[in-house]
């Protein structure tokens, strides 16, 4: 067993890639076309990773009703995310502070998932930190620039995002310590929420915002590049 401690020094580093992506999109926003690209391959990444790490835990016992119980309200609790954050942006000028608490409880459920898959086993988790460590790096670019457009400082934006970047590491110690005590039926309900979750925030966040500048050969090949270097890497991790 892994000592929570290793854990959390494990689950720093996606935290360190929200703060990076926030100062690089802060002082040198990359241009367009290399995010769009740069985007492509971390959900690709993201992709392999929950159908390698996470599905295959999913349906080994064939328990239908968690399983979709967990799928339903994942999907269900972030549409219900994205809906509170664009209203509560409308009727205050479209402020941070929504935006913040939406993506904070993103970062949570990332972190969960880490716990989880370092709960199943070791390769699993490592495989999770360096896939959601891909995706919050672009998170973090997306978000800053978003924050100075709502009325934040730049030097506000950057802490902030630092700051709620280190609820991966707690979720993950969180999903670490709880996930071996709970029923077999909750576990996949559990894994089956996270995916769900994971799944929404990269086809709503990452490859909306990578295909607003249209969509290219570049960009495409890169999200099936993603996908079968993780797939490499998770037999790596395995063996």
């Amino acid at each position: 067993m892994i000592p929570v401690w290793n854990i959390l020094l494990f689950t720093l580093i996606p935290a360190v890639s929200m703060a990076a992506g926030s100062m690089l999109a802060i002082w040198r926003m990359p241009g367009p076309g290399v995010r769009s690209a740069m985007q492509h391959l971390a959900s690709g990444i993201v992709f392999a990773a929950i159908a390698t790490e996470l599905v295959p835990e999913m349906i080994e016992g064939r328990r239908y009703v968690p399983l979709l119980s967990g799928f339903i309200i994942g999907v269900g609790t972030m549409m219900a995310i994205r809906l509170l954050d664009s209203r509560s942006g409308a009727e205050v000028n479209r402020g941070p502070w929504g935006l913040l608490a939406a993506t904070g409880i993103d970062l949570l459920i990332d972190g969960l998932l880490i716990g989880i898959g370092f709960g199943l086993v070791a390769s699993s988790g490592w495989l999770l930190t360096i896939a959601i460590t891909f995706e919050v790096l672009f998170v973090g670019c997306s978000l800053a620039v978003t924050l100075i457009a709502r009325g934040m400082r730049r030097r506000a934006a950057a802490c902030s995002l630092c700051l709620i970047g280190l609820l991966v590491p707690g979720g993950a110690s969180i999903g670490y310590l709880v996930y071996g005590s709970l029923d077999s039926a909750f576990q996949i309900a559990i894994l089956s929420f996270g995916s769900a979750a994971l799944l929404y925030l990269v086809t709503e966040e990452l490859l909306v915002e990578a295909h607003e500048e249209g969509e290219t050969a570049v960009g495409s090949t890169l999200l099936f590049v993603g996908f079968g270097l993780s797939l490499v890497l998770s037999m790596l991790l395995g063996s």
